[in-house]
């Protein structure tokens, strides 16, 4: 009887554990390898987009029974703008949705419809040693703040700046206006204001040969990437002129 015990026990356990391996959220499986280039022209052309074809699990749930690609598409929505270490890259897009099978399983008492799909990410993933544009959204004395696309953000600091080439130049004028309405405004000052006077430093980097801004009238900037960090799902680029 105490065997006839164990082994019941054993077998609870055991089945728990594979209840436990079927309740985790879609996740992406395998990326197909390589990934082809978007937007070259020559093979020598060089992007910061690619399409990547990636197999993923998928765990359907029964509100989406008789609407599976709706359900699907709202699955793949959740990767959107965001970095998926998978793909190496974030994701801004997604196409071409291919059922692997007819049918999906239904495994021990969970609703949920468990089946494999491969689809198509448009991922955008800069490479260290390529060269990006952004246009220039913030200029301080340390760095020089960027927007790639509008959308992602880039930063080139005081070190990767040539001091040969470029230097900071303090607007004066704005420096004793500011100081002048700082000196008539209440003490109570927000801190995202602060924050924004701090920042922007009253100045601009500018070119020492011909004395123009730097980004020139449109404020774009041309720049290589010599970093790109992952934090709360987005990348942040560092680069150098």
């Amino acid at each position: 009887m105490a065997i006839e015990e164990k082994k019941r026990k054993h077998k609870d356990s055991s089945e728990k554990s594979h209840k436990k391996k079927h309740k985790s959220i879609t996740k992406i499986i395998a990326p197909s390898s390589p990934a082809s280039s978007v937007g070259s022209t020559t093979p020598a052309a060089t992007t910061s987009f690619s399409e990547v074809v990636a197999k993923l699990y998928i765990h359907l749930a029964p509100m989406w029974s008789g609407k599976t690609m709706e359900g699907v598409n709202e699955q793949l929505n959740a990767f959107l703008m965001k970095y998926v270490p998978e793909v190496d890259g974030i994701i801004l897009a997604h196409s071409d949705v291919q059922f692997t099978a007819d049918k999906g399983k239904i495994l021990y008492d969970s609703p949920f419809c468990h089946f494999f799909i491969t689809v198509k990410f448009l991922v955008w993933k800069p490479k260290r040693g390529t060269k990006l544009v952004g246009r220039i959204n913030l200029q301080s004395e340390d760095h020089i703040g960027l927007l790639i696309y509008g959308t992602f953000n880039a930063s080139i600091p005081k070190s990767r700046i040539p001091s040969s080439t470029f230097e900071w130049k303090i607007n004066e004028e704005e420096a004793v206006e500011e100081a002048v309405e700082e000196a008539n405004e209440d003490e109570e000052v927000t801190e995202a204001v602060a924050e924004e006077r701090t920042r922007t430093q009253y100045g601009e980097w500018i070119n020492k040969a011909t004395g123009s801004s730097i980004g020139g009238e449109d404020g774009t900037l041309e720049f290589n990437v010599m970093d790109i960090i992952e934090a709360n799902d987005i990348l942040t680029v560092t680069g150098s002129l």
